[in-house]
Formats: C-alpha cells, sequence, structure tokens
C-alpha cells in the first residue's frame, strides 16, 4: 500500500495533553481576538476552538499525505467542499445520506458496476454540480495518485477499470471485480470528491478554463497549478478559486501564521437547510491553558475542557455551559516491533503477547487516568458508537488484566519468572512448555517502550505498565519522545536498527477516515505502509482480503475475531476526543460526529 489510509491522529488529544501550565502562561494565538459572542435571535458569530497546535493548512481537496489530517479534512476543506457521500450520521460513523451529494449507488454487473445518481446541486456562483465535476476529481486523480495523502496502490482509483459520464446526473464507475459493498462505499467511493471544473480547469493564474485534465499530461498541469496555489495559504481569504463552493461555508478570511480562520454562509448552498448563524471562526490556541483561559472568560462558544481541569465541570455547568464528551471512531493501540531480529522470536510466541495483553489494566486506565472519559479496546473495531461493524466476540475482553495469570502462562512455556526482578527462559527451544524457537537459554523479557512525550495521561498509562510488568517479571525500559521523533521511528525504522519492543502513537494509534469501513489491511495487512510493526500472517491477509471482496460483514467479523485473539499489537482504552464545552445558547449540534467533522449550518445562537 501507499499511505495509511487509517489517518494516524498524530497529535496528542486535547483531552490528555496534561502540559500543568500556568494560568498565566500561554495564551490565543495572533488572529484568535476576543471578543464576545452574538445571543441574540437567528445570525449571529460562534467561535469555535481548535485543539492545541493544531491548525488547518490546506484548502485544496486533492491532497498530500504531509496535508493528511483532521484539521484539514475535518475542520476546513469539507466545509467548502462536499465528500460525494457523507459519513457520520446521529453520533455514528454509518453513510450521511442526507448530507451526500448522490442517491446511495446502484450495484449491477454482477456486482461490478456501481451507477451514481447525484443530487440537484449547485456551486455557489449558481452552476449546477455534474458529472463533469466527478470526472474532472477523477482525471486529475488518476493522474496524481502518488501524490493524493490516501492512496494505496491496487485499490481506488486503480480498481476502476471504466469510468463513464452518459448524463450530466450520472456516474458509471466499472470495477476490475465485484466487492463486497460496505467496502466500496466506506473506503472507495468515499474518497470521491467532485471539484469545479468550470472554474479549476486551468494551468496558470488568469489563464483560460479549458478541458486540460481530458489528457493526462493536461490533468498533470491542472494538479500542479492547483497544489502551487493550495500552498498559497496568505491568498486564501482572497483567492477567486476558493471562492466557488458546494458547501454550506465560504471562507472569508484566514491567517496564516495562525490558521484562524472565519467562514461566512454560502447563500447558494443546496443541502438540507441553509446556516443560521452568519459567521462561524475556528480559533487556534498554542496550550489547553491559553484555550481554558479564553472558555473562563467566555470568548468560546464551543470548546473542550483539558483532563487536568475536570473540577472545573461545575463552574461552566452553572454559567451556562453543557459539559459533554465527543466519541471517536477510533481505536487505542501500542505497536509491536517484529521487524527487530532480536525481538522477533520472543514477540513471534502468541503467549508473551497474551501475557503482554494481560498487563494492560483497561478498567484501571479508564477510571483513574481518564476519569471515565475513555471506552476500552478489545480489538481493530472500536467499542463505541456502537455499529453493526463490530461482531459479537470483540464485545468481550479474551484477555483481562491479571498479572498473575500473566506469570502463570509464562511459566508454563519455559520460563523462570521472577516477580519484581529479571525473567529468563530456562527450556530454549520449541515444543510444548518451551519458550519457543529461537529464543536462547538466559534471554531475558525485557523491552523498550517508547511514546510521545508532552501528555501527563501518556506518560501515566506507561508508567502503570511498567508497574504492572514488573509484578509479572517482565522489565519495561521507558523513554519519552517528541512525537515527530515518535512517527518517524514508525514509518522508517529499520529491521534490528530499531531498539524499541513497544511504541505508541499517542493515546489514540488510529481513527478512520475517509475509509471508514474498519477492514485494517492499512494497518496490519503484510507489506502496508502503515504497519509500523511489520507484522505478517497468511490467515490475516487472507481475511482482510475477504473484507473487501466477500459479501457482507461476516468476512469482517472472521477479520476481527482473528486480530482480537492473536494481538499483532497491544490494545489499550481509547479516550474520546475532547470533553467539549458548549454555549447552552447554541443548539442544533446534535449528536457530536466520531469522524470529528462539523455542520455548524445547522447550528443556532438563541437567548
Amino acid at each position: 500500500m501507499g499511505q495509511p489510509l487509517l489517518r494516524r491522529v498524530g497529535v496528542v488529544l486535547a483531552l490528555a495533553v496534561g502540559l500543568v501550565l500556568a494560568s498565566g502562561l500561554g495564551g490565543a494565538v495572533a488572529g484568535a481576538r476576543a471578543r464576545p459572542a452574538a445571543r441574540t435571535g437567528s445570525g449571529g458569530t460562534v467561535r469555535f476552538a481548535l485543539p492545541p497546535a493544531v491548525t488547518p493548512t490546506y484548502i485544496y481537496p486533492l491532497y498530500p499525505f504531509a496535508d493528511y489530517t483532521y484539521a484539514n479534512q475535518s475542520f476546513f476543506e469539507a466545509l467548502m467542499y462536499r465528500p460525494l457521500y457523507a459519513f457520520g450520521d446521529n453520533g455514528t460513523p454509518l453513510l450521511n445520506e442526507n448530507q451526500s451529494l448522490a442517491q446511495p449507488p446502484v450495484f449491477s454487473n454482477g456486482g461490478r458496476t456501481v451507477t451514481i445518481v447525484l443530487k440537484p446541486w449547485r456551486w455557489s456562483d449558481g452552476r449546477p454540480l455534474t458529472s463533469r465535476d466527478v470526472q474532472f476529481w477523477e482525471n486529475l486523480l488518476v493522474a496524481n495518485k502518488a501524490n493524493f495523502g490516501p492512496y494505496v496502490p491496487h485499490n481506488y482509483p486503480d480498481n476502476v477499470v471504466r469510468a463513464a459520464y452518459p448524463a450530466p446526473n450520472r456516474v458509471v464507475l466499472t470495477f476490475n471485480r465485484a466487492y463486497n459493498h460496505f467496502w466500496l462505499l466506506y473506503n472507495q467511493l468515499s474518497q470521491i470528491t467532485p471539484m469545479p471544473q468550470h472554474v479549476w480547469d486551468r494551468t496558470r493564474v488568469g489563464g483560460p478554463v479549458g478541458n486540460f485534465d481530458e489528457t493526462r499530461a493536461g490533468a498533470v498541469a491542472v494538479n500542479t497549478f492547483l497544489t502551487h496555489q493550495a500552498t498559497q495559504l496568505s491568498t486564501y481569504g482572497r483567492n477567486p478559486l476558493w471562492d466557488v463552493v458546494d458547501g454550506a461555508w465560504r471562507l472569508s478570511a484566514y491567517t496564516p501564521a495562525t490558521g484562524f480562520s472565519v467562514f461566512t454562509p454560502n447563500p447558494a448552498y443546496s443541502g438540507a437547510g441553509r446556516a443560521h448563524i452568519s459567521r462561524f471562526e475556528e480559533v487556534p490556541f498554542t496550550s489547553d491553558a491559553a484555550e481554558f483561559n479564553a472558555l473562563r472568560a467566555g470568548t468560546i462558544d464551543y470548546g473542550y475542557l483539558p483532563l487536568f481541569d475536570l473540577s472545573q465541570r461545575g463552574y461552566f455547568t452553572h454559567h451556562g455551559y453543557r459539559v459533554t464528551p465527543w466519541p471517536l471512531w477510533a481505536f487505542d493501540n501500542i505497536t509491536l516491533n517484529f521487524g527487530n531480529a532480536r525481538l522477533r522470536p520472543i514477540l513471534s510466541q502468541l503467549y508473551v503477547r497474551q501475557a503482554l495483553q494481560m498487563l494492560v489494566d483497561q478498567p484501571s486506565y479508564i477510571s483513574h487516568i481518564f476519569h471515565g472519559y475513555a471506552v476500552p479496546t478489545y480489538g481493530p473495531v472500536p467499542q463505541q458508537p456502537v455499529t453493526p461493524f463490530i461482531s459479537p466476540q470483540e464485545r468481550t475482553n479474551p484477555y483481562p488484566f491479571s498479572i498473575a495469570a500473566a506469570r502463570r502462562l509464562l511459566a508454563a512455556h519455559g520460563w523462570r519468572v521472577a516477580p519484581n526482578g529479571r525473567t529468563v527462559c530456562r527450556a530454549p527451544g520449541g515444543g510444548a512448555h518451551h519458550c519457543g524457537a529461537g529464543i536462547a537459554a538466559g534471554t531475558a523479557l525485557s523491552f523498550a517502550f517508547e511514546y510521545p512525550s508532552g501528555s501527563v495521561a501518556a506518560t501515566q498509562e506507561a508508567q502503570a505498565y511498567k508497574s504492572a510488568a514488573s509484578a509479572a517479571g517482565i522489565q519495561i525500559q521507558l523513554a519519552s519522545l517528541p512525537l515527530n521523533t515518535i512517527n518517524s521511528q514508525g514509518d522508517s525504522c529499520p529491521g534490528a536498527g530499531c531498539k524499541y519492543a513497544l511504541l505508541s502513537f499517542g493515546l489514540v494509534g488510529w481513527d478512520y477516515g475517509p475509509d471508514y469501513f474498519p477492514s485494517g489491511g492499512e494497518i496490519i495487512g503484510t507489506g502496508a505502509s502503515g504497519n509500523s510493526g511489520q507484522y505478517s500472517n497468511p490467515t490475516n491477509d487472507q481475511n482482510i482480503l475477504a473484507t473487501h471482496v466477500d459479501a457482507g460483514l461476516g468476512p469482517l467479523y472472521r477479520y476481527q475475531d482473528f486480530v482480537e485473539t492473536q494481538l499483532p499489537l497491544l490494545f489499550f482504552p481509547t479516550p474520546v476526543f475532547q470533553i467539549s464545552v458548549i454555549r447552552n445558547t447554541l443548539q442544533g449540534i446534535g449528536p457530536q460526529s466520531p469522524l470529528t467533522t462539523i455542520s455548524p449550518q445547522t447550528w443556532t445562537v438563541s437567548g
């Protein structure tokens, strides 16, 4: 595969960035001017707090991997440029037919052909959105796919053998074989974003609009032009290219140095209900403490409560706010380094992985570290929100926390267990009651565990895990490193040169988007670029392939049940995206989307 479709969150979430800064330190970054929010009737301004140090930086929907972030996708681009199919419905990650630009796809030709009928929709300049805009996307993507963040070789668009546009409202795609309908819709068609061909199909500033995209060379030239324009952040608020949108919002101001963004309603929006508020501001912050201060000052309408400030919940509920968790369609995990030649014989033993999982005290972490704002994780499909995608088996924990059970398991396989000491192999080699092939006598159970710095909660988890492991006779060496270093380790660290055994990418390892069907090939499929631990298992690979090509949810259940029991990853509890603090006069939000998408066009300010 090319790039991971399961977006690595890449930030330590607002919930748990526990840098306990003095209240006088930090502040809203430049451009986020403090001003009271409007309070009367329809219209008004709503100010939305971005997570700390997270800002939108890319506007063009055909985004490279470096800009493949939820800040760009969910909080920025999607407000202006709608995907063909919208996901996130009533607090679930499921298809949102009401917000989609097209009717649900119709399958024919033995499942190989998909017919897509566009809804009546218009661009903000009044021109209709047609199949030509989908064709424009398709042509540019095919010619520039290596530069598209979610691209995976052999998947979309490579698996499309014919694309036809027989009518202005009709798109017909024929694939190289029949695929699972869930996978095709949620993980392939989900990537399509129609683009305004009548405005963007040009190769230079001031140049004519043509049909350049209809040749490969022309499609490359157009994409090069648009990509360059997208890097000119200082022009975002005035570039006429970005002024033609099909979403509910237009970008009217943008501060490049900070990411402070101002949106105003698109009066020609074709979707269900036009915006009620007259101005929507996304306010960036340098730290949790800065955001908390702005929230206390009353200059934020929709913000978040840092974990270390949970004692302030009562203050906000008594001062006109409601406090509610924002769940995430994601799961947390610890990567096991099967690529390390020294560690591979040990980590390849299922009983070792089972013992390591038994030392994760999920109930305690949820209660004492996350104060209840997390859910248990037993496998690669999230427990919450509840969806048809989770199997009955994965709803229960096959390896509940038990230091005693971990000790017994190791002792039964030839280890001399020394609680709070050095456990070594006393019965080397394969066979029953032996340590395993390739494990020499005297080998110690000792692992390096690296995790991102800057999070009190992540540190507490790592320290709690080390303590439990020590009680079971397993030595853990902790190393807290900058997130960029962690990402580099996971993405490019080769084989035995990687000294770590366990690697954490933060409090949420992966979230699903824009591939929402949790089939998992991007993270644990053999050779996948998101497979940081270099796990490889032929049964797992066959299970993943079956989720792509076989009908129904049965293949997904088999895949996740295998992963849950075989443990190619260690599973840790998954915290919520944030603990939202929302002014009571701000209504119409509904259940917060687990895909981190927002729909401010449905919001109203009253009182």
